[in-house]
């Protein structure tokens, strides 16, 4: 019989990010299959983001109770966008945005 190896432990299925703006706490959909659509939905092309786009990852990344979360804020477009696509970007990468200047390691 083959042998079995439980990592139920390591795996974390109740915590959900939560991005807060104000003192609005929003939780994000982080499982994977929504983060790879997420992903697909960034522009490679340097263009920028679409609106389309920013509203499907509005769509992927919150939950409709959360939705409105966002919606009772009243954000203007720009704000809007920045939440979305900061949100996106600090979930896929598992941690909030960097704050400050990012730096390049000295190399000897």
């Amino acid at each position: 019989m083959s042998k079995i190896i439980d990592i139920t432990d390591k795996l974390n299925f109740e915590e959900k990010p939560i991005i807060k703006v104000k003192d609005v706490e929003i939780k994000a959909n982080n499982d994977a299959v929504t983060m790879l659509k997420v992903i697909a939905l960034f522009d490679n092309d340097g263009k920028g983001m679409s609106v389309k786009n920013i509203l499907d990852i509005y769509n992927l990344l919150f939950d409709e109770e959360n939705q409105q979360k966002i919606d009772s804020l009243k954000l203007s477009f720009e704000d809007f966008s920045t939440l979305v696509v900061n949100a996106a970007q600090a979930v896929i990468n598992d941690n909030e945005e960097p704050e400050g200047e990012t730096t390049t390691p000295a190399t000897t």
